[in-house]
């Protein structure tokens, strides 16, 4: 049995629902490993703006300072809307512990999708995070966020299961067990905030150690996987 459940968003294309913009969904076996522990809240932001399935693809377009979301074909703009979206969206999460989200998409793209200069998608200047993600980055700056690119690194994914499982631990458990059980785990990710947070029990605190990457990044995998993953996954 499991202790507890991470609450995870998921990009809906990402747990198999044919949201995508020819139809189609993606699979993903790290992802579905991960979701096995976990309590899945799907989103699909570009359905969730009122596109359809099928539709025609969105690409980002830079505009001055700020980036914009166009439709291909049509030269529509979505960027108020997918704000509108994703503020909403953010705004009524509760208790979630991090993110995984669809790569290279122009809305949920953490390892960002293809930039262009022009509204007529010419002029290629490079990979800009989505709009949905990067809105996630600004709300949950220390929550743990990925997509199935990020997550195929090995190293990478250790240190995103032991954030989500000390996350969703700390909800159902609280600080006290937290401190107790893996005090020096955390250590391993901030002397400074662990000093922090053992006077103030908070999730927020918490979270605030996570932002950072340990120092001893085997160290903390290996702590993670025999001490806390072992005590999550039966």
């Amino acid at each position: 049995m499991n202790i507890c459940k991470p609450k995870v968003v998921v990009s809906s294309c990402l747990l198999g629902e044919k949201v995508r913009y020819d139809g189609g969904s993606v699979s993903d076996s790290n992802v579905e490993d991960i979701l096995k522990f976990a309590q899945p809240i799907g989103v699909c932001p570009e359905v969730g703006i009122g596109l359809p399935v099928p539709r025609e693809k969105v690409f980002l377009q830079r505009d001055k300072n700020d980036l914009k979301l166009i439709q291909e074909k049509s030269g529509k703009d979505f960027t108020k809307e997918m704000g509108d979206f994703s503020q909403r969206f953010l705004s009524n999460l509760k208790g979630v512990d991090g993110f995984i989200l669809k790569g290279k998409s122009p809305s949920c793209g953490i390892t960002g999708a293809k930039t262009y200069k022009n509204k007529d998608r010419t002029g290629y200047i490079g990979r800009r995070t989505g709009l949905f993600a990067r809105e996630v980055k600004k709300k949950f700056p220390c929550l743990p966020a990925a997509d199935e690119i990020l997550l195929k690194d090995k190293e990478f994914r250790d240190l995103f299961l032991i954030r989500l499982f000390l996350s969703c631990l700390h909800r159902e458990k609280g600080g006290e067990y937290i401190l107790k059980n893996f005090r020096g785990l955390l250590k391993l990710f901030n002397k400074t905030g662990l000093k922090r947070f053992e006077k103030d029990l908070s999730w927020e605190n918490l979270h605030r150690i996570l932002c950072r990457k340990p120092k001893d990044i085997k160290e903390a995998v290996h702590l993670g996987r025999n001490i806390l993953l072992r005590n999550i996954v039966a």
